[in-house]
């Protein structure tokens, strides 16, 4: 047994972004929950071999199936103000000594829904991490409301 103090400090970095979907927040909301496999993924290929679950409830998974029959637990929900506010915590799998906080908005927005990401994380960033995630929900947001809009 050992133990030792690592020499990489601790970061703290902010991922923001925000989609404006032309759908009430009620229907957008509803998506998120009921159909993360078909707008959190990374690829086509891991949408058929890595399905997105989000389960509705305080202390609910966001989670990724694996092929393997194991899972990928990217957050655990906090917090939920249905059709308002969702807060979850966890590592994202990052293999990292790091705590991360994602705060999701719904918001009325000209007819429409402005749905916002707010990702803190805290420990070991390494320096595209915030860029690479702020990327990735972008992503997400965007095959959220291709989803939504074809409604």
């Amino acid at each position: 047994m050992s133990t030792k103090c690592i020499e990489t400090p601790s970061r703290i970095a902010l991922a923001q972004t925000e989609i404006v979907i032309n759908a009430p927040k009620e229907l957008v909301y509803r998506t998120w929950f009921d159909e993360p496999e078909n707008w959190f993924y990374q690829n086509e290929e891991t949408k058929a071999t890595n399905t997105t679950r989000c389960e509705e409830k305080v202390g609910g998974r966001f989670y990724f199936d694996l092929p393997d029959g194991g899972f990928n637990v990217l957050g655990e929900i906090t917090m939920i103000k249905p059709n308002y506010k969702i807060r979850m915590r966890g590592d994202c799998t990052v293999p990292l000594a790091v705590i991360m906080n994602m705060t999701i908005c719904f918001e009325d927005v000209d007819g429409g829904t402005r749905v916002s990401v707010d990702h803190r994380m805290a420990g070991e960033i390494c320096e595209d991490m915030a860029t690479d995630f702020e990327e990735g929900w972008a992503d997400g947001l965007g095959k959220l409301k291709k989803l939504v809009e074809s409604k």
